[in-house]
């Protein structure tokens, strides 16, 4: 299989774009931050946006994934905001790729750890 052309989009570096369902990747992540501390993480990386077509729930999904591996999904509005915007700007099935960052991961005592959560520097408003 070809590997796809990738598009970084450079957002405002306001990191204002949360994905969902980070707790189902909470290994994944804990790894990239390199486990709990009590201070938290955060943690800056590069995401990869992958058109799920396929996906059972939502045949729009776009996949979040960071060093290979899924961290999450843009919620399904999002994930329809940013298909007419990547289709709009002709990079329709390339991969779209930004700054993300990791925050999170703090060990509060007594088996009290909080989650990873991911965040992308993408444009809100216009690609």
């Amino acid at each position: 299989m070809a590997k796809k052309e990738k598009v970084f989009i450079e957002g405002d570096g306001g990191f204002d774009l949360e994905i969902v369902g980070e707790s189902h990747y909470q290994k994944h992540l804990k790894k990239l931050c390199g486990g709990y501390s009590k201070e938290g993480s955060r943690k800056k990386a590069t995401a990869e946006l992958h058109y799920e077509n396929n996906n059972p729930y939502d045949k729009q999904a776009i996949r979040i994934e960071i060093n290979g591996k899924t961290v999450g999904y843009l919620t399904r509005e999002d994930a329809r905001f940013y298909r007419k915007r990547i289709r709009k700007i002709g990079h329709e099935g390339i991969v779209v790729t930004c700054n993300t960052v990791i925050v999170g991961g703090k060990d509060l005592g007594f088996f009290n750890k909080t989650n990873f959560g991911v965040w992308l520097d993408l444009p809100i408003e216009e690609l």
